[in-house]
């Protein structure tokens, strides 16, 4: 028997549990269907639980460093069982807003199983037949393991199965240098592991300006991690307890010696066995293929957040879902657009983003109307009085003043960078958040520094020299 409903939401993340709530607040009869549990990886095994051990981390970072602050300096003992259960209880608080006695509240069907499209408008699930006008495939994605010769056999970690053990390895290399990598390379080295970064490209965080890659690894290696760039690992084998580790650097072959391997080389959607191929759903590699509106090849059925591979953000799908809820039950389409989305890494200072990289915006402008502004967080008087001097605020402009790109590498990024954002999107050029009055004293301090500099550099033109004559004549 089937059973009829307007619109079928496979897979519980950010993404689906947006659209469900969304159709259902809308009078739509929806059934959201999830395999494990509602709240998808950011609650359980990414953004949530990844982020009070940042906290744990910092915290230990500070006490070995509380001479800074007049106070005796202390190595804090570190019972690894103790943290984890600490980001379990945190986790636990934010799981409530992802109850699903909240969904069923709303009118929503929560199912628990495994989906399989059957057409291009039914659904089975854990026994039952359910149809319906439009389908959305949310499934997320999960960590891409290499094809590295011996690394399945011996064993390895990732984000997710980390954080169900209850131990820190007392030594750990990490395969990958991006976000994910970078953020863990940082917490484990804090909770007292022995770290290396091994990535394949040039540099670690390779997508970021090339001042924030500087930086975070001048960072990171103060803090005692060891990074290797341009290495490619060939194998992975055991010897006892140990992990040895070989990699090709170009010319020659090393081996690094570890307890456990990390792998944070990648991501890849979740859409084996949902019956994509039955259906007449289109995929690319691992991830189903959209168009600027969510749509799959199919007619009716959508994909929203990582499963269709593109900006794998919790915000970023929640953003999507909003789009593709008016799409589905509104007239007329709205396309998705990534221009103004910002992203951070979480590490500690915070890095954050919006917009193109310096050279970046070299090569799209033209080098001759490119301005930079840049200030450096030392310079910033909260920042001297939290002891969080590292880093720097960076506005990128065209010659009129418009903001094409912003890098915050500062205690709050996430935070700060959100005032650059609102900017860039209402069109306000940088003398406009020059002229922004923020409290004294506060980390957002830096953002009237950075933007003072355009005024600084027009005093020296022949505007500033007209200015001082008009100032002149009016006395």
């Amino acid at each position: 028997m089937q059973e009829a409903f307007d619109v079928i939401v496979i897979g519980g993340g950010t993404a689906g549990l947006v659209t469900a709530s969304g159709c259902a607040r809308l009078g739509r009869r929806v059934a959201l269907i999830e395999r494990v549990a509602l709240g998808g990886d950011c609650l359980w095994t990414g953004c949530v639980p990844t982020k009070t051990l940042v906290a744990s981390a910092k915290l230990a970072h500070q006490m070995r460093h509380a001479g800074d602050w007049g106070i005796d300096p202390h190595e804090p003992g570190i019972t690894p069982r103790s943290v984890m259960e600490s980001m379990r209880r945190q986790r636990a608080i934010t799981a409530k807003h992802d109850d699903p006695a909240k969904f069923r509240a709303l009118g929503i069907d929560v199912i628990d199983g495994d989906a399989r499209l059957v057409s291009r408008n039914e659904v089975e699930v854990s026994g039952r037949r359910l149809t319906a006008r439009d389908i959305v495939i949310a499934t997320g994605s999960r960590t891409a393991v290499p094809p590295i010769d011996g690394l399945a056999g011996c064993g390895y970690l990732d984000h997710a199965s980390f954080l169900d053990t209850d131990d820190f390895p007392h030594s750990v290399v990490i395969l990958g240098g991006g976000a994910i990598g970078i953020e863990f390379a940082q917490i484990f080295r804090r909770l007292g592991s022995e770290v290396t970064v091994v990535e394949m490209a040039d540099d670690i965080l390779n997508k970021e300006d090339p001042d924030v890659i500087a930086a975070t690894r001048a960072l990171l290696t103060w803090e005692g991690i060891t990074i290797r760039t341009g290495c490619r690992v060939t194998s992975v084998r055991s010897n006892a307890a140990t992990k040895i580790v070989s990699i090709d650097t170009g010319g020659a072959t090393e081996e690094i010696h570890a307890t456990a391997v990390f792998v944070a080389s990648g991501r890849r959607g979740n859409i084996e066995n949902l019956g994509l191929q039955t259906a007449g759903v289109r995929t690319s590699r691992s991830y189903i293929e959209v168009d600027r509106f969510l749509q799959t090849s199919v007619p009716r059925i959508w994909a929203c957040g990582d499963v269709h591979g593109g900006l794998q953000f919790t915000h970023v799908a929640a953003y999507e879902a909003v789009k593709l809820v008016r799409n589905m039950l509104f007239p007329g389409r709205s396309h998705v657009d990534y221009t103004h989305i910002p992203w951070t890494i979480y590490t500690d200072p915070e890095i954050a983003r919006i917009g193109m990289t310096e050279p970046e915006a070299v090569t799209a402008l033209g080098a001759e109307n490119v301005k930079t502004y840049r200030v450096e967080m030392a310079d910033v008087d909260r920042a001297v009085t939290d002891r969080a001097t590292t880093g720097f605020i960076k506005i990128i402009c065209d010659r009129k003043g418009r903001i094409a790109g912003a890098h915050v590498m500062a205690t709050s990024a996430s935070t700060l960078i959100a005032t650059i954002v609102l900017a860039r999107k209402k069109g306000a050029k940088i003398g406009e958040l020059a002229q922004l009055v923020t409290p004294y004293p506060s980390f957002a301090d830096a953002l009237g520094k950075v933007a003072a500099q355009h005024y600084q550099e027009l005093s020296g033109s022949w505007i500033g020299t007209l200015a001082k004559r008009i100032a002149r004549w009016s006395q």
